[in-house]
């Protein structure tokens, strides 16, 4: 690690996490230099997960950390129980799917979807090194339509995209490839699907526009957990459509995971106050509940403020 690295890590997340971050690096530098290796082991949470070492994004940052994104886990522990089904959209490498097998059990169903070839190769590898055998994987993207599109590939694993737009395309390769689409309702192909969660840089626009027909005809009504992408949101691209759509379907933003300090700010501006906070990736997040219809526009779609929203319908 560079030394301004190593400072920023001290200053941001501690002694503790410089310390694991610099085994990482060595380990990572042994493994790919004097081993000849492209893939290590590393424990996450209770499961096991091989990492890519030429990958900048997730696998790095797991490699270093062994966590990411605590507010997005919180969330799940809170919505997910065992024997649910759950549709993964963005899968990448099985961080979230192998946590979500956890806590649904062998009863419950996972279906994972995820584009990237050299991704759902090792999303695979993960989920065999972990026992799961029958887990039904799609090559494949989710949108509002089935077709080809093309796909643009990142140097960050987990920041490949549909829209070569927003503070994320810095990251891209250059590389772009064919993906195959299909509908939500074409993936889980009459299943009952409780739970749908995606990262999918911007294109949650789409999956929700193709979502939506099956909730009016309530053949599924699941909650929905995102990431936010604000600076892949415009009047071209809008996002405040589908969830005013959501929102007189009786979906609400019921839980909000605030993307930073500054982030936690604007969601109490509003007159918010949150529930747990959670120290993740350099910054402190807070999970707000119970987000007003327009206030969710406000904090998604125009200020900012929420990193992970969960969409669901009110009880």
């Amino acid at each position: 690690m560079k030394l301004r690295s190593l400072y920023i890590t001290l200053r941001d997340r501690g002694i503790g996490a410089l310390v694991s971050a610099s085994i990482g690096v060595l380990r990572g530098a042994f493994s790919r230099n004097v081993m000849g290796q492209r893939y290590i082991k590393r424990n996450v949470y209770d499961y096991v997960m091989w990492l890519d070492l030429k990958d900048r994004g997730i696998s790095r940052s797991l490699l270093l950390f062994g966590n990411r994104e605590l507010d997005h886990k919180i969330i799940l522990q809170n919505a997910l129980h065992p024997g649910m089904s759950v549709l993964d959209i963005g899968a990448n490498i099985g961080y979230y799917a192998l946590m979500m097998l956890r806590l649904i059990g062998p009863h419950g169903t996972l279906i994972a979807v995820e584009p990237s070839p050299t991704n759902v190769r090792l999303l695979k590898r993960n989920l065999l090194l972990n026992g799961h055998s029958n887990i039904e994987v799609h090559q494949k993207a989710v949108s509002e339509t089935d077709g080809i599109r093309d796909f643009f590939l990142s140097e960050m694993s987990n920041l490949n995209t549909f829209h070569d737009t927003g503070t994320a395309n810095i990251h891209l390769s250059g590389t772009t490839i064919k993906v195959e689409t299909e509908t939500v309702q074409q993936i889980a192909a009459g299943r009952k699907i409780d739970l749908i969660r995606m990262d999918v840089e911007g294109h949650e626009i789409e999956v929700i526009n193709g979502l939506i027909p099956a909730i009016e005809s309530e053949e599924m009504t699941p909650m929905i957990i995102f990431e936010t992408h604000l600076s892949r949101y415009d009047v071209d691209h809008d996002m405040e459509t589908p969830l005013r759509r959501l929102f007189s379907l009786s979906y609400h933003l019921a839980v909000a995971g605030s993307s930073s300090e500054r982030g936690t700010k604007i969601i109490e501006s509003l007159g918010y106050r949150g529930n747990e906070r959670a120290h993740s990736d350099g910054v402190v997040r807070t999970i707000f509940t119970d987000i007003a219809d327009d206030d969710a526009i406000e904090l998604i779609c125009n200020r900012g403020g929420v990193r992970t929203a969960m969409l669901a319908p009110k009880s």
